[in-house]
């Protein structure tokens, strides 16, 4: 019994790993990458905490750090103040838009967080699962910075500091 167990498992691993080695042949849109460094970043248009509206697109003519989170997220939570730290510094020069992950989450965690960390920075609120879909997050948190022609020049995977924020953005400040 133990044999048939070893080999399944073995098969179960082999048969992953060439799904995966095929899947990376394929297009963006199939494998799950999400839009890549040099593309056009996708838009997207969420409400916000607080009722209002959030275009990407209109910060165009400014770089966006573009961040995406949960607040049950271990890495999330640790990295909030960072990006408090670097849009207290760098938020007249730099757009932040932290975009809460609501279908996989909930709108009311999203509000408890932001008010008991003292988020100023906007939150968008992705209810429908759009940006979800469009930047195919796989990972949480993840971050994108995008240029001031809305253009991805950095997309960071796991959680980021005020400094890597800071180096990543200076070309555009």
């Amino acid at each position: 019994m133990r044999k048939w167990l070893v080999v399944l498992l073995f098969l179960a691993v082999a048969g992953y790993g060439l799904w995966n080695a095929m899947a990376a042949d394929k297009p963006n849109e199939a494998n799950g990458v999400g839009p890549e460094v040099g593309q056009t970043a996708p838009d997207l248009t969420l409400p916000a905490l607080g009722g209002r509206s959030i275009k990407l697109s209109d910060w165009r003519g400014k770089a966006v750090v573009l961040n995406f989170w949960t607040s049950w997220c271990p890495p999330c939570k640790k990295e909030m103040p960072e990006l408090a730290k670097f849009y207290e510094r760098h938020g007249r020069e730099v757009a932040l838009l932290a975009v809460h992950l609501t279908t996989q989450d909930t709108l009311d965690n999203a509000e408890r967080f932001a008010k008991v960390n003292g988020l100023v920075f906007p939150v968008g609120l992705d209810v429908r699962g759009e940006a979800l879909r469009q930047y195919r997050i796989q990972t949480i948190p993840t971050t994108y910075i995008i240029d001031p022609n809305g253009v991805i020049r950095r997309k960071i995977v796991g959680p980021v500091t005020a400094k890597r924020l800071e180096q990543e953005t200076a070309l555009f400040r």
